[in-house]
């Protein structure tokens, strides 16, 4: 991002070396308008042989149960998921609430799941954020880093995608939006990183977990605290999609839904605003198969648009949201 040459202290496979510096380098500095520079390390001896682990994050949000769901029994047994993951890389500092609870939480909420499905569980406490902090722009690296330090363990990595294949670009804003290539780049002889869940669009997956029991239980979205909140756009995106599927009434457990039908109409307007004004793609999906079950006030819509419009004049500057509203993508 700076555009500065990386010294690795800590020896690399030629490999991965070879495919940082021929395939990834020369492609990023594009992305971040900065010179190609060049990553240099000792060579480390390739592991000649894993304990063939196959493992995928669980953090309970709609992507990762969905990869769970999808590639626990896949027909082929040695890709089947074996142990479920949770990295301390930066995800839990991105909340409202203590750093500390919502880690504990959600290592608490993935070992229980672990004991009663019969994964193992693999956690790993880092302090990589305190060196990368901008987690949502890069957090597909990060993740990736995680199941590196472990090479003797894992053959094969599921990271789940929150992006579909059909917004694919090149963009600084997250490396979300083009996972594929990031985790293909590296991918070794003995490590194979497979994006997941980018074939399918957020209600799709949705729509598979209404069928996942499991999900009822464990579907935890919430990116502000620990316990779903029920009012941030991460919940109730995922409330939207089951209002749509009439499966509200399955995740009690986990989503307050008698408060989000009594607010219904004010939910319904923000989305009808993210969709018109954030250019929010999953608002886009959504509202207007909303639109279609539901009437949405006038009155509701006003009052969601100047809510929307005092916060982001609070949070942005006005040639940015300039940007936005002319269609460009950040």
């Amino acid at each position: 991002m700076d555009g500065r040459d990386i010294e690795s202290r800590v020896p690399v496979t030629e490999s991965l070396l070879f495919q940082l510096n021929r395939f990834w380098c020369a492609r990023i500095a594009k992305v971040y308008g900065q010179r190609v520079i060049s990553v240099s390390a000792r060579n480390a001896p390739a592991v000649i042989r894993a304990a063939n682990a196959v493992g995928t994050g669980m953090t309970g949000g709609v992507d990762s149960l969905y990869t769970i769901c999808e590639y626990s029994k896949t027909g082929c047994p040695a890709h089947d998921v074996t142990h479920l993951c949770l990295f301390n890389v930066g995800g839990h500092h991105i909340a409202s609430e203590s750093m500390e609870e919502i880690r504990q939480f959600r290592a608490n909420l993935a070992r229980k799941y672990c004991l009663e499905f019969g994964y193992s569980f693999v956690e790993i406490d880092s302090n990589l954020h305190d060196f990368a902090p901008n987690y949502p722009r890069y957090f597909s690296l990060l993740n990736a880093a995680a199941i590196m330090s472990l090479p003797k363990l894992f053959a094969r990595y599921y990271n789940s995608s929150g992006c579909s294949i059909n917004t694919f670009h090149l963009t600084a804003t997250d490396l979300a939006h083009f996972e594929t290539f990031v985790l293909d780049v590296v991918s070794t002889s003995t490590l194979k990183f497979y994006s997941t869940g980018a074939e399918v669009s957020r209600f799709e997956k949705v729509k598979a977990l209404i069928e996942f029991a499991p999900s009822y239980r464990y579907l935890n979205v919430c990116n502000t605290h620990a316990h779903n909140c029920g009012v941030c756009i991460k919940c109730l995106r995922t409330l939207y999609a089951l209002d749509l599927l009439d499966a509200l009434d399955k995740y009690r457990d986990v989503f307050d839904v008698e408060a989000y039908r009594r607010n219904r109409a004010r939910y319904l307007a923000e989305c009808w605003v993210r969709a018109l004004l954030a250019r929010d793609s999953f608002a886009q999906e959504l509202y207007p198969l909303l639109k279609a079950k539901y009437r949405v006030p006038i009155l509701a819509k006003l009052r969601a648009a100047a809510r929307f419009i005092r916060s982001r004049t609070k949070q942005y500057r006005p040639s940015y949201i300039r940007y936005r509203l002319a269609g460009g993508r950040a």
